[in-house]
């Protein structure tokens, strides 16, 4: 009866220790957690093996390092690729999402060749073309995409167009003009796509992480009001996207939730109103209720915000006041709109039936001037500043309503 009893509780203890081992990853495995969007993620991952991370900042290091994460890392690709698939990402938050788990793996602040390596390693095996080079003691990481980008690092190899992923990492400080980056990989990823900076869709969070915002204006002596929902954590998705195309910039839709506060209200209110008189309403609802700041002075260097990220802030310049502005007309309203480039400044020219003041005749239609940016003296629709109307323009966008 004792030995029977000596093995009932032999038993009961290493059932008890399997099942505390397992929960503190003596099993080889370990959950890995943290936060996407406003939602808390666990991903179950095997540990690395203990002499990893450790890549010395030595590119002869690249090999060896990727081998391992082939080895203990391959099974967390179709993880990321059921949240991307879920929440529907583009290409930069998918990117967003690898950065969240690459930290988790290997924290940048540690091993920063080995942290930049494992982003290589799911741009890699989601599909993409990603490129690593060096310049002095600096890990540049690519990614082979067709997009415009102004503001960062691009690297031409075999006719195709590199962007750097990482330029922010070194406080965009890089002598790429004086020396060339060298590829330490043997050789690139075939057939890997073009990686796309567009946004197309704006991933959902939950309801309860937006808070509520009330964006204030003077119109016609008038305080108009407007309670919106934003998601402040919106600006951290955005913080390190490059300067695109002002048709990439402009076209980023707003989340569901943020929608829903501000369009429908803004339709009921701008029902009765014509569309001449709707589309000053959103001039100067863009322009009295957002501060102005230039970039210069809060970053140091051009930043341009989505239209949601606008309404999240509390400063934006031209491009970004003239951002909200179209984004806020499209979805009201739907007219075709052309986007103007002075020096120094950006501005937006509205199609209407019966056009304003100030006109510009484009492809042989007649827009109405509009000055959704702060300025001196208080502007109506088709009124600019005298000195801005005397300067040369360029259309670098023209927005067409597509047909239904």
């Amino acid at each position: 009866m004792k030995a029977m009893r000596k093995f009932i509780f032999i038993c009961f203890v290493a059932y008890f220790w399997t099942i505390s081992a397992k929960a503190d990853g003596f099993d080889g495995t370990r959950e890995i957690h943290f936060s996407f969007l406003g939602k808390e993620y666990s991903i179950k991952a095997q540990n690395l093996p203990e002499e990893f991370p450790d890549s010395h900042n030595n590119p002869n290091s690249f090999a060896s390092t990727i081998k391992i994460l082939d080895t203990y890392c391959a099974d967390i690709i179709p993880e990321l690729s059921t949240i991307r698939d879920r929440l529907h990402l583009s290409d930069w938050h998918y990117y967003q999402l690898m950065r969240k788990v690459s930290q988790q793996l290997i924290p940048k602040e540690k091993d920063y060749w080995g942290y930049t390596y494992c982003k290589w390693f799911f741009l890699a095996k989601s599909g993409f073309n990603p490129l690593l080079c060096t310049i002095d003691d600096k890990l540049l990481l690519y990614v082979k995409s067709n997009s415009t980008i102004y503001n960062i690092p691009i690297k031409m190899m075999d006719q195709k167009q590199y962007v750097c992923m990482n330029y922010h990492d070194y406080n965009y400080d890089i002598p790429i003009e004086k020396i060339t980056p060298q590829p330490i990989q043997q050789s690139l990823v075939e057939n890997g796509r073009d990686f796309n900076y567009m946004i197309a869709n704006m991933p959902d969070s939950p309801e309860e992480k937006y808070v509520s915002k009330t964006i204030e204006f003077k119109y016609k002596r008038q305080i108009a009001k407007h309670d919106i929902k934003i998601f402040p954590e919106v600006k951290d998705y955005f913080i390190n996207y490059p300067v695109t195309d002002y048709r990439f910039q402009f076209n980023i839709p707003f989340s569901k939730v943020t929608y829903s506060s501000l369009i429908p209200s803004l339709q009921l209110k701008l029902k009765e109103k014509t569309k001449e008189e709707g589309v000053e309403y959103i001039m100067f609802l863009v322009r009295n209720a957002f501060a102005y700041e230039p970039d210069s002075s809060i970053y140091g260097r051009e930043k341009r915000f989505s239209p949601e990220e606008t309404l999240a802030s509390e400063w934006s310049d031209c491009e970004d006041h003239a951002g909200l502005f179209f984004s806020l007309v499209r979805e009201v309203y739907n007219l075709p709109m052309i986007v103007l480039s002075y020096p120094g400044h950006i501005n937006v020219a509205v199609k209407l039936e019966n056009s304003k003041r100030n006109t510009i005749k484009h492809n042989g239609s007649i827009y109405t001037i509009c000055e959704p940016t702060p300025q001196k003296k208080v502007l109506y629709l088709g009124q600019m500043d005298k000195k801005l109307s005397k300067q040369p323009y360029e259309v670098v966008y023209e927005y067409l309503p597509t047909k239904s």
